[in-house]
């Protein structure tokens, strides 16, 4: 098969980091690429930094106003020449072997249209291995998910950092919903995975700076826009549970936030049901209880450990 890949990656603000995504990209032991660079109006020297590399395997777009991460991805994937999309933000890292491990997913698995590996965390130095629903004796083996959804009710399995998919499937599925300004992934998600399988290598092919609790009062999504979840409702009781679970999540954000007002409307939309009771407490719990438990589990998190229940 004659694999070539656009790599999409979406770029605001990111002068810290960029280079070493880019690096990561150099290194990789599969070299049938191109580089698709969206500058989504960044502010800082991002975009100066990539033109001075000058590199042919390079394209850079430019946005002419802050789009936000869905339009931004949706403008790499109009201009890429490739029928493989793969995604990298511009503060994650590839190991060099992840287009290696995706081209012999698509070997394996060609009929398939969606392709992701496993992943490690990056939490302020610390390097962290997402607790998830996959067996240990999977590790190191390529496999087809078809049930994503029962599988991500927790941890994620991917990020949107380690996944490639094809472009006829992005097209199908309309890509993602620019209206969408906060968890794009997930919304994404749940359009992608109704319709389509997983093919997945259970090995750590790559490093996502994460972002935890601790910022989450320090930013504000106020200018943010939700996506409204409950349109999906109703698809299967797999894609129903794995939609309140992220509801669920989404009022512990807002509650850290202070938004009360929100955190009651989105609370009273969630079947208790399917949450489990330590959830259920979680979600009933006042602002400032709940952000002693947030502040414990990033502690936890910067010794290196992670609780088993994601809040």
């Amino acid at each position: 098969m004659d694999i070539k890949f656009s790599i999409v990656i979406p770029l605001y603000n990111k002068e810290n980091y960029v280079l070493n995504t880019l690096n990561s990209i150099f290194k990789q032991t599969f070299s049938n690429y191109e580089i698709i660079i969206v500058n989504d109006a960044s502010t800082d020297n991002s975009s100066q930094l990539v033109n001075e590399l000058n590199d042919k395997r390079i394209r850079i777009i430019e946005n002419k106003e802050n789009l936000g991460l869905s339009a931004t991805r949706n403008a790499g994937i109009s201009h890429a020449k490739n029928d493989y999309i793969a995604f990298l933000d511009a503060d994650d890292c590839w190991h060099t072997t992840f287009l290696e491990r995706i081209a012999s997913l698509i070997e394996e698995f060609p009929d398939e249209g969606v392709f992701a590996t496993f992943y490690e965390e990056n939490f302020k130095g610390k390097r962290l291995s997402p607790k998830i629903k996959i067996a240990n004796h999977k590790k190191g083996t390529s496999f087809l998910i078809t049930d994503f959804f029962e599988l991500n009710v927790g941890r994620l399995i991917l990020t949107q950092s380690c996944l490639v998919v094809k472009k006829e499937v992005l097209e199908n599925i309309n890509g993602y919903d620019a209206t969408v300004t906060f968890a794009e992934d997930i919304e994404f998600y749940i359009r992608c995975f109704s319709k389509h399988n997983l093919a997945y290598h259970y090995e750590t092919c790559h490093t996502q700076n994460t972002t935890v609790t601790s910022s989450l009062t320090q930013s504000s999504t106020l200018d943010k826009t939700y996506p409204d979840l409950t349109k999906r409702l109703g698809l299967s009781p797999e894609i129903d549970k794995f939609i309140y679970f992220y509801m669920y999540c989404f009022c512990q954000r807002l509650k850290l936030e202070k938004r009360a007002d929100d955190v009651q409307k989105l609370r009273r939309q969630i079947k208790k049901k399917h949450l489990n009771y330590f959830q259920v407490l979680l979600l009933y719990l006042p602002h400032f209880s709940y952000y002693i438990v947030a502040k414990l589990k990033n502690f936890l998190m910067r010794q290196g450990f992670q609780l088993k229940t994601y809040y």
